[in-house]
């Protein structure tokens, strides 16, 4: 079977796979590591041109479009992915994604131990009528630390294209880690596939790193079958860098191999691609942190002294473990700046901001730490001495 599916993708491939790879390492690479940021959600146009060479057919060079929307809440994460790219002789593909993901911490006496459920469907189609789907659902466990974290668990994948008469699935069991410093993050995982009697062991490794205009990722990984079959025994590596020209707009240069698709039975390839992201707000791969907490004055928090920068914001709402995470909203100082409620009584807190009643932050300038659920929140320090 596993030949005849490697036959037929030779003659109807996806082109968007390999232009959105780099998102979706990133998006895998977010969901296993347990540690989300308390950003805006991410809204992205991408248009790009790429050059791509399969294993299995000559290079071709194409234009795409494609768009991601991301929803951030402390114990949830959603993505929505979608994409359109344009073949020689006026042929296309387009492909739709959508990951979502949650998780809770069992018990308070163990704060760095969380549960997660995550799932992930996709579907392609072409213009001849070719099309695919995948659906995945992932049950993990998860420990947080301070810049360091580890998971285990295990997956349920099923896919089938055209070329197939009948869904496959198989069971892939996972485990990794990751680590964090200042702004580079570091994500190692393993993979092991097991489909119709066959194994897939694979390791992937990504590192992200973000410093002023320049948001870089670079990703390598292995994959190698134990039966006789080594169709899809595979190695690849690459690097995409954004360069942000302003908070809304970043020119993308990507370049690598993308791996072939075990389920999917669709070949790899080498590419290259340049393009354009729009956005209403640039999201961070990496959020900015302060190393050491801020000590604020008991009299100026009462006297309205103690403001919170969020520009273009119409509602600000503040959430603490004063008060039990319960919303409270924050009245505007003007220039973006917003007061923190002068009832604060001296003390250390924790606390998240919602915007325009839709996404979570944590301001960027205050002193940041994994929070109870392993997301991060801001720390707010308040103290009776000058």
């Amino acid at each position: 079977m596993t030949s005849r599916r490697r036959a037929g993708a030779a003659r109807r491939f996806d082109l968007a796979r390999a232009i959105g790879l780099v998102s979706t390492v990133l998006g895998a690479s977010s969901l296993a590591a347990g540690g989300l940021s308390a950003q805006a959600p991410r809204l992205e146009v991408d248009v790009n041109a790429a050059r791509i060479r399969y294993d299995t057919l000559g290079a071709l060079t194409a234009p795409s479009v494609s768009g991601l929307a991301e929803w951030q809440r402390p114990t949830f994460l959603g993505r929505l992915a979608g994409g359109l790219t344009g073949f020689e002789e006026a042929g296309w593909s387009s492909q739709l994604r959508a990951d979502l993901a949650g998780w809770v911490s069992p018990t308070r006496s163990v704060s760095s131990l969380r549960l997660e459920l995550a799932g992930t469907g996709a579907y392609t189609r072409h213009s001849d009528g070719f099309d695919s789907w995948l659906t995945k659902a992932d049950a993990r466990a998860h420990l947080v630390g301070r810049g360091l974290g580890a998971w285990g668990g295990v997956g349920l994948a099923a896919a089938r294209s055209s070329f197939d008469p009948e869904a496959l699935t198989g069971w892939i069991p996972t485990a990794g880690a990751w680590a964090e410093l200042g702004s580079v993050r570091a994500t190692l995982s393993y993979l092991h596939t097991l489909l119709g009697g066959e194994q897939y062991p694979e390791a992937d490794l990504v590192v992200t790193a973000s410093r002023g205009p320049l948001d870089l990722t670079a990703y390598a990984g292995l994959r190698r079958s134990t039966s006789e079959s080594s169709v899809f025994d595979d190695e690849w590596g690459g690097v995409t860098a954004a360069i942000w020209l302003h908070d809304h707009a970043a020119v993308l240069v990507s370049g690598g191999r993308y791996s072939s698709s075990v389920l999917q039975g669709l070949p790899g390839g080498d590419f290259f691609s340049v393009g354009i992201r729009l956005t209403p707000r640039r999201s961070r791969p990496i959020p900015p942190r302060v190393r050491a907490p801020i000590v604020f004055t008991v009299e100026r928090v009462r006297s309205g002294g103690l403001t919170l920068r969020v520009p273009d914001a119409s509602r600000v709402e503040i959430a603490g473990d004063w008060n039990g995470w319960q919303l409270e909203a924050l009245e505007p100082a003007g220039g973006g700046e917003w007061i923190v409620p002068g009832s604060l009584e001296p003390g250390v807190y924790q606390f998240n901001l919602r915007v325009d009643g839709e996404r979570w932050i944590v301001p960027e300038g205050v002193p940041q730490l994994e929070g109870s659920y392993g997301d991060r929140v801001g720390l707010l320090v308040i103290s009776n001495e000058e």
